[in-house]
């Protein structure tokens, strides 16, 4: 199947556009762009760690026939690979990463369409996932102790964006790598943003959301200058009483100087003690009604810069508007928890998203469980769950009203309780237990992670250079999708069609795992390539003719966003 994946890679020309790859390393016996693609074959065929090249079961070093499918001469023994992958820098990676951009971007643009027209929603899941190293190594760059797989450990964060196209399917859209001890929230504006750029459609953005952020830091400017202002008049008032003090003493002291009767001195004297114990009092209440004031003038500014960029994100999004005539009605930004802080769920709705996840903690669900009815109704929505619906609910940090449900699980004889997140622009809620499924297809992308680690084994590390690593991120993404992208080609292709070659295409794991380690006659004929599967293979028999890939046909004006009818 390795013989397939090659044929369907050069012809899609993603293999011509990795051997133009900048990478500053001299060539000896292979270039290191065929090593960079040898790479890219190793993870295809599931290898566990980079010697596997070599020291596999199937090792791709001594099959040439593999090689010449590829494209390339031959491939080089797994040290090389590994130097080659120490040498790549930046620019070796965002050239890989515009290479796969422009490799994907029909079949991106399809599935897209293939939404739309069907008049679907679109439906980003996002994750973040762990790749932890050995506790004492010292030779992984940039690794952190972090949070992955419910303990500590060192290693880094692997923070992954996919379409959801159907419950059960995913499209990697993008990965990024990070330091062990990164967390989710911070991750999600990159992936929005890289989710934008792969599907080339946004939704409408909400301006007029902004403005009411905008009014209340207007209105709050107006209060900060107002305590300004008074604080101001207070210094002026202290400063007048202070000199007018002064002035007292300094003319006191020159009456008492001059002939004057006793009792006339002892009422100065009392004068000037009481003038003297007060002019401390007002040089502290200066100093202090200074601080006040320039606290209120540092939060002056503060507020001023925050108006001035609240006011350029407004622009910014009429912009995105009117140039974005015709937007998808509906999509959806699902993520776990991490993701959902305050600040993050403003810039989603902002942006146009309607996000669907969970409280960020536990004590939204306690402040529910709190002002809930004693007769609530709980529904049932799964085997082990109930949920009750709750309505509008602002939560902590996020100016705006959010659907909020309250669920409940039963762990032995007690209840746990988690509130669920969502917003609509329709005023039309789901039914609490289509909600209560639809959030939990996101299991779609923590399968895929799944898939990722034990069908690709993303979680070896095959190189320990930053560049490596962010290779095999970029790699596994395309391994992942090119296994799927391929699969009604091969259909195609299949001179007979079994239950068994159905099950092995619709299985990723079942296609690199087994097919693509296993025998096959290969011939070269006047129509292409001809696969006969050995009889002890994953598919003994099977014979593929491997003819060219079909054009795409893709709809008049794709690249304009499309609005969902409702009807």
């Amino acid at each position: 199947m390795l013989v397939a994946f090659g044929e369907f890679l050069c012809q899609h020309s993603l293999i011509d556009r990795l051997m133009d790859v900048p990478i500053a390393q001299k060539t000896r016996t292979f270039r290191p762009q065929t090593k960079l693609v040898e790479f890219l074959v190793g993870i295809m065929s599931g290898i566990e760690y980079l010697q596997d090249l070599n020291l596999g079961s199937h090792p791709l070093v001594k099959d040439p026939v593999v090689a010449r499918a590829w494209g390339q001469p031959g491939f080089a023994h797994f040290s090389g690979v590994s130097r080659t992958l120490d040498t790549c820098d930046d620019e070796t990676v965002q050239a890989v990463e515009q290479a796969i951009a422009e490799f994907s971007r029909p079949f991106i643009a399809t599935a897209v369409h293939d939404l739309l027209h069907r008049g679907a929603a679109l439906i980003y899941d996002f994750d973040l996932t762990g790749q932890a190293v050995s506790p004492t190594s010292t030779t992984y760059p940039q690794a952190t102790f972090g949070w992955m797989n419910d303990r500590v450990k060192l290693g880094y964060q692997l923070a992954r964006v996919c379409l959801s196209p159907e419950a059960g399917d995913r499209l990697w859209l993008a990965g990024f790598h990070h330091p062990g001890d990164t967390v989710s929230a911070a991750c999600l504006k990159e992936l929005v943003e890289a989710a934008e750029a792969q599907t080339q459609v946004r939704p409408r953005r909400r301006p007029e959301l902004v403005q009411h952020r905008i009014d209340a830091q207007r209105a709050s400017l107006e209060r900060t200058r107002r305590l300004l202002n008074q604080q101001h008049t207070q210094l002026t008032r202290l400063h007048q009483t202070q000199l007018r003090l002064h002035g007292q003493i300094y003319h006191t002291e020159q009456l008492r100087k001059g002939p004057i009767s006793r009792p006339k001195a002892a009422i100065l004297k009392k004068q000037l003690t009481g003038w003297q114990k007060r002019l401390p009092r007002l040089a502290s209440q200066l100093t202090t009604g200074q601080q006040v004031a320039s606290k209120h003038q540092q939060h002056l500014l503060q507020q001023e810069t925050a108006l001035t960029a609240l006011l350029a994100w407004q622009a910014r999004l009429a912009t995105d508007n009117r140039t974005n005539p015709n937007p998808p009605a509906y999509v959806e930004a699902r993520m776990d928890a991490g993701f959902a802080t305050g600040e993050n769920l403003t810039w989603l709705l902002e942006l146009g998203y309607c996000p669907s996840t969970k409280a960020p903690n536990g004590h939204t669900a306690t402040a529910l469980r709190a002002r809930l009815p004693k007769q609530s109704h709980w529904v049932k929505v799964g085997a082990n769950a109930e949920m009750v619906g709750w309505g509008e609910y602002h939560l902590h940090d996020c100016p705006y009203p959010l659907t909020v449900a309250l669920e409940r699980f039963k762990v032995g004889h007690a209840y746990k309780y988690a509130a669920l997140i969502q917003y609509r622009d329709d005023p039309v809620c789901p039914t609490l237990p289509a909600w209560f499924q639809h959030y939990n297809q996101r299991q779609t992308i923590e399968a895929g992670n799944k898939e990722m680690k034990g069908t690709f084994f993303v979680q070896h590390l095959m190189s320990r250079s930053l560049a490596g690593i962010r290779l095999q991120v970029l790699f596994t993404g395309l391994a992942a999708n090119v296994a799927r992208w391929c699969r009604p080609w091969l259909k195609n292709c299949a001179a007979d069609s079994t239950p068994q070659l159905t099950r092995t295409l619709n299985s990723p794991k079942h296609l690199v795992r087994g097919a693509a380690n296993s025998a096959a006659l290969v011939q070269q004929t006047r129509c292409g390539t001809a696969l006969q599967f050995a009889p002890e293979s994953a598919l003994p028999g099977v014979i593929f003719f491997l003819h060219g890939v079909p054009a795409f046909q893709l709809a008049l004006g794709l690249n304009q966003p499309y609005r969902i009818e409702s009807g």
